[in-house]
């Protein structure tokens, strides 16, 4: 018997809404946003605007520069030029940094798990560092591990997931904490239909409660569902399709 696809609205992220410093600052701006290795472009000048209730694809093959696009984004890599600014603040640039973080969740494309925390513990961390705490937050970690298919694996460390398991793990971590931009970096890699179709719903409510979603990824299925508008890049360089 084929399960029912979930509804597109799943209620697990309507208390944790941040907004922009200022109405008219858009949720993720860059400017020139580049990253050389020597002689090698590994992202050309990006300039990019994503406004709350948007949801950018950035589509390319593997090696196309989308992760290191994801990575200068989210100030894990410092740029060779350039600027990234999330709800007007700067992702390179102290103290300016700090706020542009608390807006800002990423799933990377690798999951970057504790092999010593189970799923439980990693959900509870990740609350605690992003100031979410209160009695719903056993009901809020209950929601994301059921929606996820976790709830059996609340207690296992991620030596003991598979890959998909993992996935859905660091997808869970970002969802746990506020934020106004979800960062998604090849999200539905390992993941099982049932768990694509909620992360597609997890998607749209995010646009529909005013944040901003970038995806990265190679899956023109999943990004024609959930994107609101597309982007190509090839070589570290945008191309026009």
């Amino acid at each position: 018997m084929t399960q029912a696809a979930p509804q597109p609205t799943t209620g697990l992220l309507s208390t944790l809404a941040l907004q922009p410093a200022r109405e008219s600052v858009a949720v993720l701006e860059t400017y020139g946003l580049t990253r050389e290795y020597g002689p090698v472009v590994a992202l050309a000048p990006l300039d990019l605007r994503v406004d709350a209730g948007e949801c950018l694809a950035l589509m390319g093959p593997n090696g196309s520069g989308k992760t290191t696009a994801a990575a200068l984004i989210c100030g894990l890599l410092e740029p060779s030029d350039g600027v990234a600014e999330v709800c007007g603040f700067s992702i390179h640039q102290e103290p300016a940094a700090v706020s542009a973080r608390s807006h800002l969740a990423y799933v990377p494309d690798a999951p970057a798990l504790y092999d010593d925390m189970t799923v439980s513990d990693h959900l509870h961390l990740v609350a605690a560092a992003h100031g979410v705490a209160g009695d719903d937050l056993e009901e809020r970690c209950d929601q994301l591990l059921v929606a996820l298919g976790l709830e059996e694996r609340a207690l296992f460390l991620p030596t003991q997931l598979s890959r998909g398991m993992r996935q859905k793990t660091a997808i869970a971590c970002a969802l746990i904490r506020p934020f106004s931009l979800l960062v998604l970096d090849e999200p539905v890699v390992g993941l099982d239909r049932r768990s694509v179709d909620v992360l597609k719903g997890i998607v749209r409510e995010a646009l529909g409660t005013g944040r901003a979603v970038l995806l990265m990824t190679h899956s023109d299925a999943f990004a024609d569902e959930v994107a609101t508008r597309t982007l190509h890049i090839e070589e570290g360089h945008v191309v026009e399709r």
